[in-house]
């Protein structure tokens, strides 16, 4: 699908979709900018959270806010010498825009420019080579900047938690591929835990927190989850056959592909949730393209 996006009375485009995730990522195009499909209406972005990239939905923490930074520089293909970056005269805190105010982008940080740099260097140092005997120096160059580039991206990059399925509920927890059967976890703050094809059968967790939280491809048959706070979950092909939903919250939660057959959802909020072919409480599908409610095949 192709898409059009409009800032200021200005439309761009068209863009497929990926391309608009990606300038999303990068902040050339903004969540109050409106967009539209090719062939649709315009309408605010946030009315598609599917192109919002998912490392932008998760909860604020030092290390999301580094995924987020690791994401934006391996999308970044701009080099270093940039306009922006050479223009004299910049203001006290050593940054001018110069672009007019619709067009403005955010300021980087050191590790993003330090990244563009080590880049530019890597993909360019065979340029610098004018005579045949120069290539073994620029080959032995082009190691060594990768090896340094590979460091420096190492100092940034998350650090793998290995999951611990003894350990207790809290924010972050790692108990993917766990079981946990039976667990009463209730109103436990578990905001950014990931629990990723996890047995979570008969769990008790009314009134948790699980904002932010991956339980992809995890089993909660029958579970208690009256009151949680499911907002922005990733829950793509959960099974949540039976589940208790009543009252709670799953504001732009990943739902695609979970199975909600008999779960209870009386006073649930579903509002922006993905539920692209996923099985609603009533044993029939709903259609790719459903956001907040379940879509269903027109009959001809």
């Amino acid at each position: 699908m192709l898409w059009y996006t409009r800032r200021d009375g200005i439309v761009r485009g068209p863009y497929p979709g990926r391309q608009v995730s990606r300038y999303i990522l990068l902040g050339r195009i903004r969540e109050s900018d409106d967009v539209k499909p090719d062939g649709g209406t315009w309408t605010a972005l946030s009315a598609y959270p599917e192109l919002i990239p998912d490392v932008m939905k998760l909860p604020p923490s030092e290390e999301n806010r580094q995924k987020l930074l690791m994401a934006r520089m391996r999308e970044d293909e701009r080099q270093p010498g940039d306009r922006r970056e050479r223009e004299p005269n910049q203001d006290a805190e050593g940054f001018r825009e110069q672009r007019s105010g619709g067009e403005r982008r955010r300021r980087e940080s050191e590790e993003e420019l330090r990244h563009r740099l080590l880049r530019y260097q890597l993909t360019h140092a065979a340029q610098a080579s004018r005579s045949a005997y120069r290539y073994p120096l620029v080959a032995s160059g082009l190691v060594l900047l990768g090896l340094l580039l590979s460091f420096v991206l190492a100092l940034f990059e998350p650090e793998e938690v290995a999951p611990d399925c003894a350990a207790r509920a809290h924010p972050g927890v790692n108990w993917n591929n766990c079981n946990q059967v039976g667990l009463v976890a209730s109103r436990a703050d578990l905001v950014g835990a990931s629990i990723s094809n996890a047995r979570m059968d008969r769990s008790q967790l009314s009134g948790a927190q699980l904002s932010g939280v991956n339980l992809e491809y995890s089993s909660l048959n029958l579970s208690d989850l009256r009151r949680a706070d499911l907002s922005h979950a990733r829950l793509v092909g959960a099974t949540l056959r039976g589940a208790d939903l009543r009252n709670s919250s799953l504001v732009q939660a990943d739902l695609s592909y979970a199975n909600l057959s008999s779960a209870s959802i009386e006073g649930a909020d579903f509002s922006g949730a993905i539920l692209d072919n996923a099985i609603w409480v009533d044993q029939k599908p709903c259609v790719p393209g459903s956001v907040g409610v379940c879509l269903r095949y027109r009959k001809k």
